[in-house]
């Protein structure tokens, strides 16, 4: 049976800088009306998107896991590189997110932690995020992938030793697919510790050309091989205005994978058939 796990790194709740960002790209494209949309006040913000995609899963009877980003991270003006790491990110503690998050835990869906762009190899930044977002939810978070898939060989030991069961940070960030022939979930350490491969990323998947006739044949792999394809489409890609084609094509891969009879469900449940 073809086994499918939804998933969603929350990176941004909220458009800032990226309003100007589109303004000027439109110009450049001498698209007047992509550019006047990026400085046109918005009535719904186009990044909060939580409770859309709950409401489009549910409709299919379907779960995912939601991995939520706790950046501390400050912008230094001698590293540009920071800038969009420092500038609008968001409080997991704001009281709308706070409701988003127990409303999706309550009804079903999975929280993760999405752990910061510099706690990869930093066990006490990447244990006060995962005990900040715990105190939210009232209970122990399972899962994490880290931010921007940053890892090193200390990473799956710092995850596991803060009480982690699973880890979905191996992939790639520049395609669709399997890295290193890492198909099925595998245990790093030879113990319970799971490392589930992502394969499919919104921001790789829709750039290619013939991006269906590949997914067909990832697909075809994953059933194949008793994997499970972990699809990760960032939330804020949803609003089709921001990010043409995206919900179109994440609907798709729902309904791609349920004509095949998939298993559709968060990795936590995936993980407890393994254990």
């Amino acid at each position: 049976m073809l086994k499918v796990s939804l998933t969603h790194d929350v990176d941004r709740t909220q458009k800032t800088y990226q309003y100007l960002t589109g303004f000027v790209k439109g110009l450049r494209k001498g698209n007047f009306s992509e550019a006047l949309y990026h400085i046109t006040p918005q009535k719904k913000e186009p990044y909060w998107n939580i409770y859309d995609i709950a409401k489009l899963e549910d409709s299919y009877g379907l779960r995912s896991t939601f991995f939520i980003l706790d950046e501390s991270i400050k912008f230094n003006p001698l590293k540009p590189s920071t800038f969009a790491l420092a500038v609008g990110r968001y409080d997991m503690f704001e009281p709308k997110i706070q409701d988003a998050l127990r409303y999706l835990d309550k009804n079903g869906w999975e929280i993760g932690l999405h752990g910061s762009f510099l706690s990869y190899n930093n066990k006490e930044l990447l244990g006060r995020e995962k005990s900040r977002l715990e105190s939210i939810i009232g209970h122990p978070v399972l899962g994490t992938r880290q931010h921007h898939l940053n890892m090193d060989d200390t990473t799956w030991k710092i995850h596991e030793e803060l009480g982690f069961l699973y880890d979905s940070t191996w992939g790639s960030n520049y395609d669709i697919g399997f890295v290193d022939g890492k198909i099925k979930p595998f245990h790093p350490h030879g113990n319970k510790f799971t490392v589930f491969p992502l394969s499919l990323m919104d921001v790789c998947f829709m750039p290619i050309q013939n991006k269906w006739e590949r997914f067909e044949k990832l697909l075809d792999e994953v059933e194949q091989n008793d994997a499970i394809l972990v699809v990760n489409y960032h939330h804020r890609v949803y609003n089709e205005k921001e990010y043409p084609g995206y919900k179109a094509s994440y609907i798709r891969i729902i309904e791609s994978a349920l004509k095949r009879n998939a298993e559709i469900a968060p990795l936590i449940k995936f993980y407890n058939k393994l254990a």
